[in-house]
């Protein structure tokens, strides 16, 4: 399955960490939101890249390695099956969003051609994310899922929304 996802993540505290050639970033605490896609197939998948981020051992290849490896905790991803544009399409659409403040320049945006400054955005509305980004999502004409990050690195729950 190829597709988009927003992964929320929890920040408990201020950190500031060493992002591959983005050097030394500082996080605010608080909710966090990555865009990411997946594409390609076997351990490329959505489902295998969603489970990825929830997995502890893992060797650190892209810039959100970095941060869930700096004691950030992933909590879920919110996803939908799509083609690549829709990672752009999500990140742009957030950074318009007032419920989102664009992160570090260049997160998650390294290998991005259609100009998105990051993928990487703090949630600054109230409650939980999840509303927003599966309202953006639907704009987008597709379909979100929530996939919860449990105990087991090697099991998600995906829940139809």
């Amino acid at each position: 399955m190829k597709g988009v996802y927003a992964l929320v993540i929890q920040i408990e505290k201020n950190l500031t960490t060493t992002v591959g050639a983005l050097g030394q970033v500082w996080f605010q605490k608080g909710i966090w939101i990555y865009v990411g896609a997946a594409t390609g197939t076997g351990s490329t998948n959505l489902e295998n890249r969603i489970r990825r981020h929830f997995t502890d051992e893992k060797a650190v290849h892209w810039h959100i390695d970095y941060l869930l490896k700096a004691n950030a905790s992933p909590l879920r991803a919110i996803w939908a099956e799509a083609s690549r544009k829709a990672e752009c399409n999500l990140a742009r659409e957030m950074n318009k969003s007032p419920q989102f403040m664009a992160g570090p320049r260049g997160f998650g945006s390294s290998d991005c051609t259609r100009g998105c400054g990051t993928h990487l955005f703090r949630f600054t509305g109230l409650g939980k994310p999840d509303g927003s980004i599966r309202g953006i999502l639907s704009e987008l004409g597709l379909t979100p899922v929530i996939a919860e990050n449990n105990t087991s690195p090697k099991r998600i729950t995906i829940k139809q929304t």
